[in-house]
């Protein structure tokens, strides 16, 4: 009972709230300032998404008159990524941090530290729980972005940030989490975990009940709560004997929710946050009904289909805005590349079919492994 009453009072106080804070639910609430459900399968789900983002591959390329692109190899903005700070931080940890923020807060931010004639010099992360933006006094245009930290309050100007962002029907300024797509899924799964802890440590039962014949004063009545707490309770003290004095009896009592099927329950609340974030079982290692066929599908279709639309919608987007800001006369633009990791024996078993049938020559087959051609191969 008192978890339900918490759980009530934590969605009042997250009510009040203003949506200026990215929360659109008492999930975003939980996860993001309550931080107990930021545990599980939600930050399994999460960390997924958040390491598949960070192994694009960051192609540069330069548009000419004509139309015609050609890649970039050497350029101040490849050697920023290549040391974005002074933390030590690599571009893909920042990638990492990127989209675990959109996926928990629905924004993530990115301030530009720049040096003589504005020239950026290094990208940092900023919190986003901590930020808020300020519009000017017509609501058209954000006039600032106030970072909170130590009590202090640092303003950035808009040209400073590099504001990611989920796009969210209902606002222009600030984007929508993946986890505003539960309703109380989030919670549910906080609160069964949280009855399981409870349950093994409490010696994976609810025990027994203690009798008296008589009404005990209220300082007997602690001393022997506090006596049977210490000396009988949890999974350590398992199968110690019970001794009782001054007329107590004990009497074993033991009752399972039976409305309520723990293992079931976990399964269905795994497989609905799985189903938000789109990740597959044999991401996660979860085995049930996978094979070697269709896990090697589920993770190509992830990659195609997940990966790749959210990287290129909320990150690369963002990211080729900053060149056309920051480097206006170059006509420079990015591209995140994901390449599906191919299963190399299937991948040989292919070549051995392409030459037995003559698909492929064998200097076909060396120019795709990367090796020089043989002039003289028939």
């Amino acid at each position: 009972m008192k978890i339900i009453e918490r759980v009530k009072k934590i969605f009042g106080k997250a009510e009040e709230k203003s949506l200026n804070n990215g929360w659109h639910s008492l999930s975003d609430y939980m996860n993001s300032w309550g931080g107990e459900s930021y545990k599980s399968y939600t930050f399994a789900c999460m960390n997924a998404r958040a390491e598949n983002i960070s192994k694009a591959g960051i192609f540069l390329y330069k548009k000419n008159s004509t139309g015609e692109q050609k890649e970039v190899k050497n350029h101040d903005f490849l050697t920023l990524i290549s040391k974005p700070n002074k933390r030590n931080q690599t571009f893909k940890e920042i990638l990492h941090k990127i989209s675990t923020s959109l996926d928990l807060y629905g924004n993530a931010y990115i301030f530009i530290h720049r040096g003589l004639k504005n020239k950026p010099l290094g990208f940092y992360h900023l919190p986003s729980k901590s930020i808020k933006i300020n519009m000017n006094k017509n609501s058209t245009d954000i006039e600032s972005y106030d970072y909170y930290t130590n009590q202090v309050v640092v303003k950035y100007k808009p040209k400073d940030i590099i504001h990611f962002l989920i796009p969210d029907p209902d606002s222009n300024v600030y984007g929508k989490s993946t986890i505003s797509g539960f309703n109380f899924t989030l919670e549910i799964d906080y609160l069964q975990n949280l009855y399981q802890r409870n349950f093994y440590k409490n010696d994976a039962a609810i025990g027994m009940l203690l009798e008296s014949d008589t009404i005990l004063p209220d300082d007997k009545y602690e001393r022997y709560v506090n006596q049977f707490k210490q000396t009988y309770e949890g999974a350590v003290n398992s199968g110690k004997t019970l001794l009782l004095e001054g007329g107590i009896k004990a009497k074993p009592y033991q009752a399972f929710p039976k409305d309520v099927e723990i293992l079931p329950s976990r399964k269905l609340i795994r497989d609905e946050i799985m189903s938000i974030f789109r990740v597959p079982k044999v991401i996660l290692g979860i085995t049930d009904d996978v094979n070697r066929a269709n896990s090697r599908e589920s993770i190509k279709i992830f990659n195609d289909y997940v990966i790749k639309p959210f990287a290129k919608i909320n990150i690369e987007s963002k990211l080729n805005i900053f060149l056309k800001n920051n480097y206006e006369e170059e006509n420079l633009f990015l591209s995140l590349e994901y390449d599906f990791e191919i299963d190399r024996e299937l991948q040989l078993k292919a070549y051995e079919i392409y030459r037995r049938y003559d698909i492929a020559s064998v200097d076909e087959i060396r120019e795709m492994e990367g090796f020089t051609q043989i002039t003289n191969s028939k």
